[in-house]
C-alpha cells in the first residue's frame, strides 16, 4: 500500500460468499478512491466481538464492522464523548443530506440507529433478516399439520411431532429473541430507559417463559443443539422444526423429506425482532473516519445494498434499493426457497420492534438468556430467574 493511501480495514466473519461479495465492492471503491484502500479481513467466529473490544482501546482494531446496534452501545459513553469509541456518522451529514437518509429508511429501521443513549447516530442499516419457522413439510403433511399462528399453535404441532416420531416437535435458534418474543407479545413492560431499570420479571412475561420452560423440560421443545445452530439437527430429523434467521436458508439440506418456510409466531401484541445490521465504525483519525464513513455510504448504495442482501439472504432497508428491478426479481421470484424465506421475514416487518439500547443491553441479552435456560433446566422458576436477572441488570445499570 502506498504511504499516502488511508487504510480502511473491514473485519468480518461471513462465509465465502459473502466474504466475495464484500471484497469485491471494497475493491471497487479503492480502484475509485485511489487514495483510499479498503482491506477486508476475515477473522474466527469465535471470540470475534470479545477480540474487536479489546482491539479497539488498544487501537490495534478494524476501522468497522457489522453488527448490532447493541454492541455499538458498548462503546459509547453517554456521560463523556471522549470515552466513546464509535463514530457519529451524523456529523458528517448537512441537514438535507440527514433528511435524505431518514426518508430511504422504515421509521423503525431509522430510529435504531439514534436510539443510543447519547443521542447519536453510531449505526448506519447495512442489512435486516429475521426469525422464520424452519418446518418438516412432510411431517406436517403426514400428520395434517399446518404452520402455526399463535403459540398454542406451535405447542400443538410440536406434541403431534413428539407423539409420532418421538424427537422434539420445536427449537429456537437464538433464545433471548425467543424470549423478547414472549414476552414482548404478552404486554410485558420491559425496561424503564429514563430510570435506568429493567422490568421484564412482569407476571406477564414470568407465565410465557414458565410455559416454554415446561415444554423444554417435557421434551415437546428442546433446548441446546448438536452444534452451533439447529439447522444440522433438523436436517438430521432430529427436530420437527425451529425458528431461525432467514440467513439459514444455505445451510437447510434435509436428509429425506421435504422442508418448507413461514412466517414466525404472531400472538397477542403485535411485535416482531428484526434483526437489523449495520455498519459500526470507531474512532482512528478525522481522515480515517471520514473515509470509513465515505466507503460504507458506498457499500449501502443501491446498487451495492442489492447485491449484498443477495448474498446474505437478507432484505436490504433501503427504498432505492427495494425499487430496483433486479431486487424485485429477486424478491418474487417463484420456486425459490430462499425468496419464500424472505416473504416469511416480510409477513411481520410492519410490526417490527426495536427495543431501547442502552449502556447494559449486551448485560439484558445475556440475562434474559440465562434465565430462560435456568428455567428450562429446572434450575429456577421462571420467577425467581427472571427476578435474578432483573437485579443483576439493575445493579450493573446503577453503576453508570
Amino acid at each position: 500500500m502506498g504511504a499516502d493511501k488511508v487504510q480502511v480495514v473491514v473485519w468480518h466473519t461471513f462465509t465465502e460468499d459473502q466474504e466475495k461479495s464484500l471484497s469485491e465492492i471494497a475493491a471497487a471503491y479503492s480502484a475509485e478512491n485511489p487514495g483510499v484502500e479498503v482491506l477486508v479481513q476475515s477473522q474466527p467466529r469465535q471470540g470475534f466481538l470479545d477480540k474487536v473490544f479489546n482491539a479497539v482501546r488498544t487501537k490495534t482494531g478494524p476501522n468497522m464492522i457489522i453488527n448490532f446496534s447493541s454492541e455499538a452501545a458498548k462503546y459509547i459513553d453517554p456521560e463523556n464523548d471522549e470515552n466513546t469509541y464509535v463514530i457519529d456518522f451524523q456529523q458528517y451529514m448537512n441537514a438535507e443530506e440527514l433528511e435524505a437518509f431518514k426518508a430511504s429508511l422504515p421509521a423503525a429501521v431509522y430510529d435504531e440507529t439514534v436510539i443510543f443513549e447519547d443521542g447519536k447516530m453510531h449505526i448506519i442499516p447495512v442489512y435486516t433478516s429475521g426469525p422464520i419457522l424452519f418446518y418438516n413439510a412432510t411431517w406436517f403433511e403426514e400428520l395434517g399439520l399446518e404452520a402455526p399462528n399463535t403459540w398454542e399453535e406451535l405447542e400443538t404441532v410440536a406434541r403431534a411431532i413428539k407423539d409420532k416420531h418421538g424427537v422434539p416437535g420445536f427449537a429456537v435458534d437464538s433464545l433471548t429473541d425467543l424470549a423478547n418474543m414472549l414476552m414482548m407479545q404478552s404486554g410485558a413492560p420491559f425496561v424503564d430507559v429514563e430510570n435506568k431499570k429493567a422490568l421484564f420479571d412482569d407476571t406477564k412475561a414470568v407465565e410465557r417463559v414458565q410455559w416454554f420452560a415446561d415444554l423444554v423440560k417435557e421434551g415437546v421443545f428442546t433446548l441446546t443443539p448438536t452444534g452451533d445452530y439447529f439447522s444440522n439437527d433438523f436436517n438430521s430429523q432430529l427436530i420437527g422444526s425451529y425458528f431461525g434467521s432467514v440467513a439459514g436458508l444455505p445451510y437447510i439440506q434435509p436428509n429425506g423429506f421435504e422442508f418448507g418456510v413461514a412466517p414466525s409466531v404472531m400472538d397477542g401484541v403485535k411485535w416482531y425482532p428484526a434483526w437489523n445490521r449495520g455498519a459500526i465504525a470507531f474512532k482512528v483519525s478525522e481522515e480515517a473516519d471520514k473515509a470509513t464513513y465515505d466507503f460504507i455510504r458506498y457499500f449501502t448504495n443501491a446498487e451495492n445494498s442489492s447485491r449484498f442482501t443477495q448474498s446474505v439472504v437478507s432484505l436490504s432497508p433501503y427504498a432505492a434499493t427495494i425499487e430496483l428491478p433486479e431486487y424485485q426479481a429477486y424478491l418474487n421470484a417463484e420456486d425459490d426457497m430462499n425468496a419464500e424465506g424472505l416473504r416469511a421475514v416480510q409477513a411481520h416487518l410492519q410490526d417490527a420492534g426495536v427495543l431501547p439500547i442502552v449502556s447494559v443491553s449486551a448485560t439484558i441479552r445475556t440475562e434474559i438468556e440465562r434465565a430462560i435456560t435456568r428455567a428450562s433446566t429446572g434450575e429456577a422458576t421462571a420467577a425467581d430467574a427472571l427476578k435474578e436477572a432483573v437485579e443483576t441488570v439493575n445493579s450493573e445499570w446503577a453503576s453508570y
